[in-house]
């Protein structure tokens, strides 16, 4: 047999030929009926089992949970028991005593379970409870290490510095208005299974990140108001401070620089509302002022900052 072929005779007479071909193209049909029957029969299969795959994966997720926290435990001296020895917080042992209890009862054991406070001197582990807002930016600070038992812990605060700071390096209206919107739909559709079971890395980072996005967002709206900057673009709102006609230049004036000088009377009319004055988008000198101004603030803000957590530490250590 080459290349796994079937080799037939080949008769000489035309009537024995076609006898063999009859023969083969019934086998043929009878094979195919056989294929077709029995992919039919596996899709009924994988269509009712694709009905209680969720419930399986749960049954078999809280299978695995239940016997990972058995191969924890410990035999005691008569090997009929199990020993869990675990740190629990003090406002969680009655709800602790109730499942132990609920559990006892629905299993129909003989002998309950219960519970034995033991004192130790060993030093807890820490217990942070967060929700699905506070959780991305518990994510950001334990990423640079988890705090002790009984230290301060930074994350409400860093739900403020945090965007507020990349929001005065970002500082743009516009770009921080898309970024806002895009949190604010992943918020929308939080619940979406589309969202919840993706599969794609980087997505699935933006949707665990999705408040932390939509903080950056609102606060770059704030910081480009601020710097009255829209798509790099100054947006005239308030009308301009600043009255350069009246000098009456004209085009027939050789100097095509024009220095606003707030002591000459009508040229300064007021400081402007909020933000920067749009006029700086027509200066010269715009992005040395801008520069200027925005690491200024930056400094500003960063020593605030630092000199805050210097006081959270020194809380550590008192």
């Amino acid at each position: 047999y080459s290349y796994h072929c079937h080799v037939y005779p080949y008769p000489n007479s035309s009537e024995e030929r076609q006898e063999i071909i009859f023969g083969l193209n019934t086998r043929i049909q009878d094979l195919q009926a056989v294929i077709s029957k029995t992919e039919e029969y596996l899709k009924q299969v994988l269509y009712k089992a694709s009905e209680s795959i969720f419930k399986w994966v749960i049954q078999v997720k809280k299978m695995k949970a239940v016997y990972h926290v058995l191969n924890l435990c410990s035999f005691d001296v008569t090997n009929k028991c199990l020993i869990a020895e675990v740190w629990c917080p003090v406002a969680d042992l009655q709800t602790l005593r109730h499942a132990l209890e609920e559990g006892s009862r629905k299993s129909g054991a003989s002998i309950p379970s219960f519970i034995n406070r033991i004192p130790t001197n060993d030093t807890p582990p820490t217990l942070i409870r967060t929700n699905k807002f506070t959780s991305g930016f518990q994510n950001i600070v334990d990423a640079y290490g988890v705090g002790t038992y009984g230290e301060v812990n930074p994350a409400p605060y860093t739900i403020i510095t945090f965007p507020f700071l990349f929001a005065v390096m970002f500082g743009d209206f516009g770009h921080g208005l898309l970024m806002a919107l895009f949190a604010f739909f992943l918020v929308r559709h939080e619940n979406s299974p589309k969202f919840q079971r993706t599969q794609d890395e980087i997505m699935r980072t933006f949707f665990e990140g999705r408040y932390i996005i939509l903080l950056m967002g609102l606060f770059s709206v704030y910081t480009g108001l601020i710097y009255n900057d829209c798509f790099s673009k100054s947006v005239n709102i308030f009308g301009y401070s600043w009255n350069p006609a009246i000098y009456n230049v004209t085009r027939k004036d050789s100097n095509k620089y024009l220095i606003l000088d707030p002591n000459v009377p009508g040229v300064f009319l007021g400081v402007y509302p909020f933000g920067i004055d749009p006029i700086w988008s027509l200066a010269t000198n715009r992005l040395t002022f801008l520069n200027s101004f925005k690491m200024k603030m930056s400094i500003i803000v960063g020593v605030i900052h630092m000199t805050f957590g210097v006081v959270l530490s020194l809380f550590n250590y008192m």
